[in-house]
């Protein structure tokens, strides 16, 4: 029997392949570009704001209030005159207890040239010079208590409060004004124990407000406690926060970052590229022009936006952040915002 072989025409393959071209599935995907950055390891956490240094100014003798020198709102510097009381009693004191200190000093000076001349002897000389000390302690004294009839800042700060009103009768420790240094905020973060090898003085701290934009301010670790608190498992760390622009208050709410490592030149990608499958983790490479591959790799530290890649992948390779999902190893892809300039 003879069999004749049947060629198919050349015009007839070109049509299959043009078919099977036009069967091919592309899914349009977007990119972007791996590259290197710093890394950095954070502890995030929340924070409400607090002043380091905030007094409740109170007085340090009685009488009725004469004057009210600074304003709720006022900038106050330490030593400035808060408030001002009534005085005539001190400053009589203060006169008495100057006229018998004086009187008792010229009775000394008298008494050491009469000694002298062996007109006295020594144990009257030392008798004056004891009273000339004891008088020269409550001329102090006075002077002391007629300084406390005007209030003062025990520091540089805000008066954010006033408590007392012009002719009001005070007693001894009466709160009259709270005062707050701005520039002393800080606030306590609890850290669980698991991280107590890496909280140190000195790390620097970022953080967020929601109540100002997204503001971000900078900080620093002050103090790490000694002590793990064994009823909730975690230990205290203090972070002050630079608030040179003075915009923040005591009693804000932060989300606090705390940077406890960081890492220059790393491998960095956009967290949308990321794919994990249960303890797996992969990224898809743009493989030519429409073409992918499906690459495992190894997460370091996470920052806001992007992964650290320790491994399994090179800076400047391209991969697909959006429409991954839809992906296998054979499909075909069209780039849809991808800028090599970028």
């Amino acid at each position: 029997m003879l069999l004749l072989a049947c060629q198919r025409p050349p015009a007839e393959d070109s049509q299959k392949d043009k078919d099977k071209e036009e069967d091919k599935i592309i899914i349009n995907v977007e990119a972007d570009q791996s590259f290197l950055g710093d890394s950095q390891a954070t502890f995030r956490s929340t924070a409400v704001l607090e002043a380091d240094r905030a007094a409740t100014v109170t007085t340090k003798t009685s009488g009725i209030i004469l004057d009210v020198v600074v304003e709720e709102g006022d900038l106050v510097k330490q030593g400035d005159v808060l408030l001002v009381l009534e005085s005539d009693e001190q400053q009589l004191s203060l006169q008495s207890a100057q006229a018998n200190y004086k009187k008792s000093l010229s009775n000394y000076e008298r008494a050491k040239q009469l000694v002298d001349k062996g007109l006295t002897n020594q144990e009257q000389l030392d008798n004056l010079r004891f009273e000339t000390e004891a008088l020269k302690a409550s001329l102090d004294q006075a002077k002391m208590n007629l300084s406390f009839t005007k209030v003062r800042a025990p520091f540089d700060g805000v008066v954010v409060k006033r408590h007392v009103k012009i002719g009001n009768l005070i007693q001894n420790a009466t709160a009259v004004f709270d005062v707050v240094d701005f520039g002393s905020l800080q606030a306590k973060i609890d850290v669980p124990e698991h991280h107590w090898s890496i909280m140190k003085a000195g790390l620097e701290v970022k953080y967020e407000f929601d109540a100002l934009n997204e503001q971000i301010e900078f900080g620093k670790v002050i103090r790490v406690s000694p002590m793990v608190d064994s009823s909730t498992g975690t230990f205290e760390v203090t972070v002050s926060v630079d608030n040179q622009t003075q915009l923040l208050r005591p009693g804000l709410f932060a989300k606090a970052y705390i940077i406890y490592d960081q890492r220059s030149e790393a491998v960095l990608v956009n967290k949308d590229a990321v794919i994990r499958e249960d303890d797996n983790v992969f990224v898809f490479v743009a493989d030519g022009d429409d073409k992918v591959i499906k690459k495992s790799v190894s997460l370091g530290y996470e920052m806001d936006d992007t992964f650290e890649i320790t491994a399994g992948l090179d800076a400047g390779e391209v991969v697909i952040t959006t429409g991954k999902n839809n992906l296998t190893p054979d499909s075909h892809i069209n780039i849809v915002n991808y800028d090599a300039s970028l």
